[in-house]
């Protein structure tokens, strides 16, 4: 994940390292940047004159990348925020820190995001919305007006979510689902993949051109 997203960050910000726990170092330096072990990360980027941004994936319920915000905290660092200078947002905003916003994403007024949140390009989030902290928003989702998502979410590719009702904590929604009912805490919802036509592209083409004529 922070090797794709140093290509966005590198727009706002002088990115000078990576860091990672020594135990999971496999690469000691990642698009020409040199790749620092955390538990010494201060050493050489002392927080007074750093920020971070944790960009970490969605595993463990997102949990990891909440887990790693905190510790970097206890370092004593500052978190950063990005947001690409595509994204459509208002005044009315209210923005915690940590948090990843990229392409081309419209956040309407008096939307409230909290900390650590994760939103890919072509999401839309509705008017007066509340995203709790590490919630993970995938391309193309969108989120109806008045509606909360609390901590820990995942949104999955074009997942759909009907305005004015609560997503609880830690829940799965998966790519190309409705959810249009509140939930409870750490539910799934999936939605069927699509059917395998019994027919080649070209015959399905051809079958598909005699019924428009």
């Amino acid at each position: 994940m922070a090797r794709m997203f140093v290509h966005f960050a590198r727009s706002e910000f002088e990115v000078v390292a990576f860091t990672v726990d020594s135990a999971v170092i496999c690469e000691t330096v990642i698009e020409g940047v040199p790749v620092i072990a955390f538990e010494e990360v201060e050493i050489d980027f002392p927080p007074a004159e750093h920020s971070m941004i944790t960009a970490v994936g969605y595993l463990e319920m997102n949990r990891l990348r909440a887990r790693k915000h905190e510790e970097g905290r206890a370092k004593g660092y500052r978190f950063a925020n990005f947001i690409h200078r595509s994204v459509v947002y208002h005044p009315t905003l209210v923005l915690g820190e940590n948090n990843v916003i990229l392409d081309h994403v419209a956040i309407h007024p008096y939307t409230r995001l909290g900390h650590g949140i994760f939103i890919c390009s072509n999401a839309s989030i509705g008017h007066g919305c509340a995203v709790g902290d590490y919630c993970w928003i995938n391309s193309g989702v969108s989120v109806g007006g008045e509606t909360r998502l609390d901590e820990g979410c995942y949104l999955g590719i074009n997942a759909t979510i009907g305005d004015n009702i609560v997503i609880e904590h830690h829940c799965y929604v998966g790519a190309n689902t409705l959810v249009c009912r509140g939930t409870r805490p750490e539910e799934v919802y999936i939605s069927p993949a699509g059917e395998r036509f019994p027919s080649t592209s070209e015959a399905f083409l051809r079958f598909t051109s005699r019924v428009n004529q």
